[in-house]
């Protein structure tokens, strides 16, 4: 029941123990100088089975206003409207009033609570369920949010770096159109012979590098330019071991091209070859391709010398007239200079590693000398001027010499004539060490042989005839038998 009930039932009762003046119309003024108290502090409340709330703990009631018409009365203080009798109506007995409140039901406070495992367990179940859910989302929007930061930075990273690469040379006309101005074609004539080969700017004042071969023997240089004139060159360097050239040519201002990073190259790059491969009847022809390998140890014929060449692979088609003409990247950079191809196979043009090549070149342009510089373009193969065997420990050097070896080694079989060994080494002679370092076999003289270049020193500890000996030996050239 609400507070109204409550108060309603109180002066139910008060209205009881006032008598019966309730609904009947007004009493003389002598009765009137007793009036009625609603509710005596010190009077006993009436005998009834209903729970005593506590002021403080009733349960708020909303307010209901009064029907129109009709004031609000005091709390506490019986409204005079509702207890007055209708008319035609008698006023009930206060016996029978009594008898009602005490029948009447015990109001229960709105605001009673049975606890309940069940309905506890649901309570906290859908608490941890909202915290979980809030946890969740939170988790799910901070991966979305670094998602897209991700997904921002790459597309911001592409559009930069699209606008850098785009102003480089990306495709094969671009690279053609960037290096042909700076190709030449040469013309190289001498006695009987007469040839074509294709070269390249490497400074603005005339400087164009080729290969040795193209130039090798010539009185005359023709260099036609890609603009059509035709100017005379001359040789001012060459290397026959690393088949490389300068020519000079009169003028400045010439398109020189840019050099790139062999170092850098990988195989399966793009390669594009700009030359001559038919000479003056296809000039600034184009090829292209990929780079095959790199490091390419090639063994070649050079004045008669064999000479191992460190090269660089295409499958890019080459002639002999592409011979001094770059191999570009995919920028427009020279990383190779193209120096011949396999003529027993298709697709495999070789070239001349760049940053070698510009080590070669640019101490002659800066000290007009290469003595210095110790070439890892190509390396003339050394050679001993012997013939040797393996020998075991105890082994006699021959059958007719009872000798026998102290140690495995390396056994002199013969001496090349007219080789410088013929004046240090003798047959018989058991090689013992190179260089300080032990050998034993013939494969561990050549493996020492080999980290020397031809007309170097090195120093040899052998045995002859149980006699201890140290001695030096100037190297030669290997040349083809």
């Amino acid at each position: 029941m609400n507070e109204h009930a409550w108060e309603q039932d109180a002066q139910g009762q008060n209205g009881a123990a006032a008598g019966e003046g309730q609904g009947t119309p007004p009493a003389a003024p002598e009765a009137a100088e007793a009036p009625q108290k609603p509710q005596a502090p010190e009077e006993a409340p009436l005998p009834t089975e209903k729970a005593q709330i506590p002021e403080g703990e009733r349960p708020a009631q909303p307010f209901a206003p009064p029907p129109p018409g009709q004031a609000a009365q005091p709390k506490g203080q019986p409204p005079e409207q509702s207890r007055a009798t209708p008319p035609g109506a008698e006023s009930p007995a206060p016996l029978e009033r009594q008898e009602a409140a005490r029948t009447a039901p015990t109001p229960q406070p709105a605001y009673a609570y049975r606890w309940s495992y069940a309905e506890q367990v649901a309570s906290d179940q859908a608490v941890q369920r909202r915290r979980q859910g809030g946890r969740g989302a939170m988790v799910f929007a901070a991966v979305m949010s670094a998602a897209f930061l991700l997904c921002l930075a790459v597309l911001v990273l592409t559009l930069v770096l699209g606008g850098a690469f785009s102003t480089r040379s990306s495709s094969v006309a671009d690279v053609a159109e960037l290096v042909s101005p700076g190709t030449v074609l040469i013309y190289a004539s001498g006695g009987e012979q007469a040839g074509y080969g294709t070269g390249f700017f490497v400074r603005s004042d005339g400087y164009i590098v080729t290969n040795y071969h193209v130039i090798e023997g010539a009185e005359q240089i023709t260099v036609t330019l890609y603009s059509g004139r035709v100017q005379q060159a001359g040789a001012v360097w060459y290397s026959w071991a690393d088949d490389l050239a300068i020519l000079k040519i009169d003028g400045t201002g010439y398109p020189a091209l840019t050099i790139g990073d062999s170092d850098t190259v990988r195989a399966g790059d793009l390669a594009v070859v700009v030359g001559n491969p038919a000479g003056d009847v296809a000039p600034w022809s184009t090829t292209q391709g990929i780079v095959s390998a790199v490091n390419r140890m090639i063994s070649v014929e050079e004045e008669g010398a064999i000479v191992d060449m460190v090269m660089m692979q295409t499958d890019a088609q080459v002639n002999p007239g592409n011979s001094g003409g770059p191999l570009c990247n995919a920028k427009g950079e020279v990383i190779g200079i193209v120096t011949r191809k396999l003529s027993d196979y298709d697709g495999l043009g070789l070239a001349i590693p760049i940053n070698g090549a510009m080590e070669l070149i640019n101490a002659y342009l800066s000290t007009g000398s290469t003595e210095q510089v110790v070439s890892s373009v190509s390396r003339v193969r050394p050679t001993m001027g012997i013939q040797v065997a393996d020998i075991r420990k105890g082994d006699q050097l021959s059958s007719t010499d009872p000798y026998t070896a102290p140690r495995d080694g390396v056994l002199v079989v013969s001496i090349t004539p007219g080789s410088a060994s013929g004046e240090v080494l003798e047959p018989g002679d058991i090689i013992l060490q190179m260089d300080g370092v032990d050998v034993y076999t013939v494969e561990d003289l050549r493996l020492r042989l080999y980290t020397h270049r031809a007309g170097e020193t090195v120093e040899l500890a052998v045995d002859r005839f149980g006699e201890r000996l140290t001695l030096r030996l100037r190297l030669g050239m290997a040349r083809l038998s």
